[in-house]
């Protein structure tokens, strides 16, 4: 497998909602307690797994730092949402969860974007050309939409379950078995 972490990530992504209903219905847990630590676990798993793809260095560290401040800002949502504490919860809502976890998720596009370009290729690069094409015209329309004085969750919420996207291409991309090629200076 190419990467089994972004494997682990983008299945940790994909089955948030369906956790987080079933922790609710068996668990008594809330769906956005859960949901949100669900995607902390995604994006830690992401942050590490961008060593596992050959992109340039300071790219894989934006994917990296992005992905990394995500999950603290989600691990921080979904406690405060556990533990309903007012000021974790205008701390991980209202100082970190509106522009900067934009502007960070925003980073993370541009790494998985870099990722396609660079380093995907034969059906999972269609699918991954496919996926981010339809991401990367929703945040056009998102911020068409903000700067119009409305928001994407005023105006089309629905369409907010598309960010999921990239994460099936994600799924395939990883679980891609690596080429195990000898390199020319090691044959005799």
């Amino acid at each position: 497998m190419r990467s089994s972490r972004g494997f682990f990530a983008a299945l940790f992504f994909l089955l948030g909602i369906p956790l987080a209903v079933l922790c609710q219905k068996f668990l008594g847990i809330g769906v956005e307690t859960t949901f949100h630590l669900t995607l902390a676990a995604g994006f830690a798993l992401m942050a590490c797994a961008v060593f596992d793809f050959k992109i340039t260095r300071w790219i894989t560290w934006i994917g990296c730092v992005s992905a990394s401040a995500l999950a603290v800002i989600f691990l921080l949502q979904g406690v405060s949402a556990l533990i309903q504490n007012e000021s974790l919860t205008y701390l991980a809502y209202q100082v970190l969860g509106q522009r900067l976890e934009k502007w960070l998720g925003d980073l993370l596009i541009f790494w998985l974007v870099a990722m396609l370009l660079i380093d995907s290729q034969g059906k999972t690069r269609i699918l991954g050309l496919l996926a981010m094409s339809i991401v990367v015209c929703l945040e056009v329309y998102s911020y068409s939409s903000s700067y119009l004085g409305a928001s994407l969750n005023a105006t089309a919420a629905d369409l907010k379950i598309l960010y999921l996207l990239p994460f099936v291409w994600v799924l395939f991309e990883s679980k891609k078995k690596i080429s195990l090629a000898i390199a020319p200076a090691y044959e005799k």
